[in-house]
């Protein structure tokens, strides 16, 4: 058994270890102690055993195991001057950033006196740390040159530095650039703008086997090889219903699913191998006539009434929706031939049409009716 220590007795040493007890004596030596430090009167909580080997106070501790370590200032401003600056600032530690002006470059700078005593290591990492990754980067004039030439670039010019721009002639296509750096060809290698492109095109152009393979899928028979391009008008006839499509449609639209395929055989556009009607309605409140063809004419002309065209003027029916697909074509270049131009906004046709209208202040009904009676009766190219 432990001998309990007197209170008066454990007192007297906690104030002779540096420590103002504020409480009374826990009762034993590995109890923190609640007091206040007799240097720096800050509050703490030390035991009793703890306050004997090491100290009662934290910071008071530190301050002291850092007063041990800290340099004399004289062999530090030595030390740092000889690295090429001058001191200012004050000196508190190895650790602390102590202000310097730099003698090269004359910028003020905050080293710490430990990374300044690591070998190789700069003090200024202002002008002086870019001038000095400047120097470790840059290449001699000869070997740049070889690196260049190694890229099949031809030097038409002396380098001059790694991001300054540099003619050089293309080894293959003898293009001459003068916005290339040895940066770029550094990371991208040969950097030639029409040798690009062309790599470009061959990564992105279709074979020929996958191209065709495309259009069959989409029921549509190429009329002609592949013409090289997926932006370029493939004439071809569909598989389905048999019409031929001229000029065709462009691949990428195939593709894509928009706008490609055959229009006779959509489910949701003009079918141009079935029955169709030639229609003329006019409304006259608005003064406006309206043509147009349509395989499902009442559907067609509903649609018209909701627009305000309620009066049905005349109906043509044909065997074929392409004789009607003439027949429209023809009216509305016969009567722009013929003056009446103004047609409708195109933002108050719900259901579309608006290039086959004519205003009444322009031309007729039964001039309208002429003009369409006369292009039945003839033969129109289909």
């Amino acid at each position: 058994m432990t001998r309990k220590l007197d209170p008066e007795v454990a007192r007297e040493r906690m104030i002779s270890y540096g420590m103002e007890p504020t409480v009374p004596y826990p009762g034993t030596v590995d109890t923190p102690w609640p007091g206040l430090c007799r240097n720096c009167k800050r509050p703490g909580l030390p035991t009793l055993s703890n306050a004997k080997r090491q100290g009662p106070c934290g910071p008071c501790g530190q301050a002291k195991g850092a007063d041990a370590l800290r340099l004399p200032l004289a062999d530090v401003v030595r030390a740092l001057e000889a690295k090429g600056v001058i001191v200012v600032g004050q000196y508190k530690n190895s650790r602390e950033k102590i202000e310097c002006i730099c003698l090269r470059c004359g910028a003020l700078v905050h080293p710490t006196y430990s990374n300044a005593m690591r070998e190789g290591a700069g003090l200024c990492d202002k002008q002086c740390k870019r001038d000095r990754i400047g120097d470790s980067n840059r290449l001699d004039a000869t070997e740049a040159a070889v690196f260049a030439r190694a890229h099949h670039l031809i030097p038409c010019e002396p380098y001059t530095g790694a991001d300054n721009p540099w003619r050089l002639q293309c080894e293959f296509c003898r293009h001459v650039g003068d916005k290339t750096t040895y940066s770029v060809i550094k990371r991208w290698g040969h950097v030639c703008e029409p040798c690009g492109r062309i790599r470009t095109a061959n990564a992105r152009r279709l074979a020929e086997e996958s191209a065709v393979q495309s259009m069959l899928d989409a029921r549509l028979k190429p009329d002609i090889p592949y013409p090289g391009g997926v932006n370029i008008p493939w004439p071809c006839t569909c598989t389905v219903c048999k019409a031929q499509i001229r000029p065709g449609p462009r691949l990428n639209d195939v593709r894509n699913g928009s706008q490609g395929g055959c229009t006779n055989c959509s489910d949701t556009s003009f079918k141009h191998a079935e029955p169709a009607y030639v229609y003329l309605v006019a409304n006259y409140g608005a003064r406006w006539l309206k043509w147009g063809k349509a395989n499902d004419l009442e559907n067609r002309l509903r649609e018209h009434t909701r627009q305000g065209f309620h009066e049905e003027v005349g109906r043509w029916f044909f065997e074929l929706g392409a004789e009607a697909t003439s027949v429209e074509k023809a009216i509305r270049a016969k009567v722009r031939t013929l003056g009446a131009t103004a047609q409708i906004d195109k933002s108050l046709m719900r259901y579309k049409g608006h290039t086959e209208t004519a205003s009444l202040d322009e031309i007729s009904v039964p001039e309208m009716l002429t003009i369409i009676e006369s292009l039945i009766n003839k033969d129109l190219p289909a």
